[in-house]
């Protein structure tokens, strides 16, 4: 195979958390009379650390509260809002049982993607997760995917990072692993200026890529 290790972002990567996000953004900007913003400049700065994007919205005095409402409204909306994409878990369960070591790597914090992975029963298939807490810094630094390769003793050289955004994708190059991009992000072709190794249209597309057959492939008697 052509990677042995596949490390995930978890919010529009394997998760359909974007409604989540937009309200939880749209009742923080509402509590705190912000209402010059849109769902649009919550696309623009998708992927990058909370308390970045909340200095930018609030600046940096209010940036503290702010991620506190945000996270209470998200934490306390989380399962009416968030869905698995398509052929998530199908996809995971055919790596896993092949033998390819898995992992998360968020820059979430751990109570929200444990909550993530609870909620879609997709925390089996992980053998490590990584999240804002542990690295000394978020992606695009290259630190939580060096640490995820150092619990899971992967080899950079035989490892693929899949994400949704130019965190995910510049993170994987300074760390020297590969990077798959997913078309379904909300940044949708933006993401190829950034040089992805590899496109995945459909989770499914991440088997051929490291190197399996389709779910349900395999030879015919």
């Amino acid at each position: 195979m052509r990677y042995r290790t596949v490390l995930f972002d978890l919010d529009g990567t394997i998760l359909d958390t974007t409604p989540l996000i937009v309200a939880s953004f749209q009742h923080t900007w509402k509590t705190y009379g912000l209402d010059q913003y849109s769902e649009q400049d919550v696309f623009h700065r998708l992927g990058e650390p909370l308390w970045d994007q909340m200095r930018h919205f609030g600046g940096p005095e209010r940036a503290d509260r702010m991620v506190a409402t945000y996270r209470a409204y998200n934490m306390a909306n989380h399962d009416r809002y968030v869905q698995t994409f398509p052929g998530v878990d199908q996809v995971l369960e055919k790596l896993y049982r092949e033998g390819l070591l898995l992992g998360i790597v968020s820059n979430k914090q751990r109570q929200a993607v444990q909550k993530g992975l609870k909620q879609s029963q997709l925390s089996a298939w992980f053998s490590t997760v990584v999240c804002w807490e542990d690295a000394d810094r978020p992606k695009p630094d290259p630190s939580p995917i060096r640490l995820a390769l150092e619990r899971l003793d992967g080899d950079a050289k035989t490892t693929l990072m899949v994400g949704d955004s130019k965190y995910d994708l510049l993170a994987a190059r300074q760390a020297g692993v590969a990077s798959a991009a997913v078309s379904w992000s909300v940044h949708g072709t933006s993401l190829f200026r950034y040089r992805p190794d590899h496109v995945l249209d459909t989770m499914e597309d991440l088997l051929q890529v490291v190197g399996l057959p389709p779910s349900g492939g395999g030879e015919s008697s």
